[in-house]
């Protein structure tokens, strides 16, 4: 069974679980997401400082300050993001520099280059050159341009899907197209997989979740999606991500409660 066929057998058993009827049960997979995707950034919280700090505003003792604010203003631009695509917005450079500014409102910081000022925790574009690892990206000259093509892209495509494998995929995309133009000076990463579940939230579907334990599979992923040009590495890493999602959920499920929301969280 390829993970295509894995994806739809086990999103099948998902949706009969019928989880967001439960109480409380989309504010902590909310919290999830946040969790695993400031995580995967860097963020030193526990499972369990983070449903302190989200759920009661508890801030963990002898960590450091930036990890909470981070993790917090994630999860405010999760909540933004989800409102937004129930209500079906259009997805702009405007939209997107909105969904940055939240993310970065707290950690964000005014940038002065010989190309001119800029202040990302206000959303604005980098005025300067971004290097990660060993890939260089686009010119920040082309940015805006970049980020206004891809937009007008994913319009076109956007109410055209007919099948959950092309939301998928389309979602899936555009987080790598994003993420490759890399148009903020911090807080892509974050930006991008905020975006990706954007698009699977427009169309009703659960939403994405990349592991932390697995961080360096997924930049693995996306640095062979540059080399060899071809999203496949990426999309073939996302869909065994959702299917280890969808795997755990039943899992919770079947253990009749027994820490549910920790173990979510998880």
């Amino acid at each position: 069974m390829n993970i295509i066929e894995r994806f739809k057998e086990q999103l099948k058993a998902f949706e009969k679980l019928k989880l967001h009827e439960a109480i409380n049960w989309d504010k902590y997979n909310l919290m999830s997401i946040s969790h695993h995707s400031t995580a995967i950034e860097g963020s030193s919280l526990t499972t369990s400082e983070s449903q302190l700090l989200l759920d009661e505003g508890r801030t963990p003792k002898g960590k450091p300050l930036e990890h909470s604010v981070m993790e917090k203003d994630h999860f405010h631009a999760l909540n933004f993001v989800v409102i937004e695509a129930e209500a079906k917005r259009k997805i702009t450079p405007e939209f997107i520099r909105k969904v940055a500014a939240k993310v970065m409102y707290g950690t964000g910081k005014q940038y002065n280059t010989a190309a001119g000022d800029f202040d990302s925790s206000k959303g604005e574009y980098r005025r300067l050159g971004v290097f990660a690892g060993g890939t260089s990206f686009p010119n920040f000259r082309i940015v805006e341009g970049k980020v206004r093509k891809l937009c007008d892209r994913l319009d076109e495509k956007i109410d055209k899907l007919t099948s959950v494998e092309e939301i998928y995929n389309l979602a899936y995309d555009f987080h790598f197209d994003l993420v490759s133009i890399h148009p903020f000076a911090d807080g892509n990463g974050r930006v991008s997989r905020l975006m990706m579940n954007y698009i699977l939230l427009y169309h009703r579907q659960a939403p994405a979740i990349i592991h932390k334990e697995d961080r360096l599979e997924y930049i693995d992923s996306l640095n062979e999606s540059r080399e060899i040009e071809s999203t496949k590495p990426l999309r073939d890493f996302l869909f065994s991500q959702q299917v280890k999602y969808f795997e755990k959920q039943i899992a919770i499920e079947k253990s009749n409660g027994k820490d549910f929301f920790l173990s979510l969280l998880d």
